[in-house]
């Protein structure tokens, strides 16, 4: 049996363990583009990657620029994981983003 054998019947083991509901899942987005077991991410990532150090570098700009009094260790995280997840195409971010966008026009029209 070849590892890609291995793998195969490993990967049909776990389809065929799960529910009905969490197959359905598996075949929307195509049994053959699913994958069962993704390596882990690697946390430094979060903290040394790319996005993280560009976040960083534009929070504190934004601090020296606009908020200098605001500054607190809470609101330098929320604006942190929000830049990051922009940087990273992340929903919840880009929601966010959308919202306070959508939010300031609302307040033109009031």
């Amino acid at each position: 049996m070849t590892r890609d054998d291995h793998y195969e019947a490993r990967k049909k083991a776990v389809f065929d363990g799960m529910s009905k509901k969490g197959q359905e899942r598996v075949l929307k987005v195509g049994y053959e583009n699913w994958d069962p077991f993704p390596e882990p991410k690697d946390p430094r990532d979060r903290i040394f990657g790319s996005a993280a150090l560009r976040s960083h570098a534009l929070v504190d700009r934004f601090f020296k620029e606009q908020l200098r009094e605001m500054e607190s260790v809470a609101i330098r995280k929320e604006l942190f994981e929000l830049c990051r997840g922009l940087l990273t195409d992340d929903a919840r971010a880009k929601a966010l983003y959308d919202f306070c966008r959508w939010f300031e026009k609302q307040d033109e029209t009031d």
